[in-house]
């Protein structure tokens, strides 16, 4: 368990998670942010997500079989 949790809170999840969470305060806060703002802030937070969630472990080449 202690292993599972120190995996979770590094580097990466940590911006991850701010990233989402300011995202989601700005969207349901309501107030007025430019446009062009919100969407670069929107994209980054989306292509960090995806690096992420598609990058495999081990660290090899994405091209290795």
């Amino acid at each position: 368990m202690k292993n599972k949790l120190s995996k979770l809170i590094d580097v990466k999840s940590i911006i991850t998670i701010g990233l989402v969470v300011t995202l989601v305060v700005v969207t349901l806060s309501g107030k007025t942010v430019d446009e062009k703002i919100f969407n670069l802030f929107s994209n980054v937070t989306t292509m960090v997500i995806t690096y992420f969630f598609t990058r495999k472990s081990g660290g090899g080449d994405s091209n290795d079989k």
